[in-house]
């Protein structure tokens, strides 16, 4: 990850995996609780990721006053699931949004992110009881979801 902001929200909160499945070992609906926490944390990840990188690729590449305008709107990058993801890239490239495609139904990618976004919502709308996510799902939607930032971000620096 490219984004110095993206970088140490991830490494947090993979430090926070780390010591959830070291306190929580013996006791699954501990790593229960803190799995449907984490889950929410990385979701923010991915909204904040969404935005950082196109605001980004937008300072980096265009002129001040368009960078201001997509800076100040990131408004339509709440709660993204995958095809957040894809109208996101069709609005810089139809290029990108082709490849991006792609790359999300390679290996379950898109279907990682909608499952962070789905048990997302389950667990801010106090439906926790329907999130039957997993502390190692939660970590295997998290390294699919950041291939699929990563591969935003290559696409932003060609």
């Amino acid at each position: 990850m490219q984004n110095r902001k993206l970088s140490i929200q991830l490494q947090r909160l993979e430090s926070l995996i780390k010591r959830s499945e070291e306190a929580t070992a013996q006791n699954i609906e501990l790593q229960s609780d803190w799995a449907k926490y984490i889950c929410v944390l990385a979701a923010g990840l991915l909204e904040n990721a969404l935005k950082e990188v196109y605001i980004d690729f937008a300072k980096n590449n265009v002129s001040a006053p368009l960078a201001s305008f997509v800076s100040s709107n990131p408004s339509w990058i709440r709660n993204p699931k995958t095809q957040r993801f894809m109208e996101t890239a069709a609005a810089f490239s139809d290029v990108w949004k082709t490849e991006l495609a792609v790359y999300v139904d390679d290996n379950g990618r898109g279907d990682a992110i909608d499952s962070i976004m789905v048990n997302r919502h389950l667990i801010a709308h106090g439906q926790y009881q329907d999130s039957r996510v997993s502390l190692a799902q939660v970590k295997e939607y998290l390294v699919k979801a950041i291939e699929v930032v990563d591969f935003i971000e290559n696409q932003c620096t060609r």
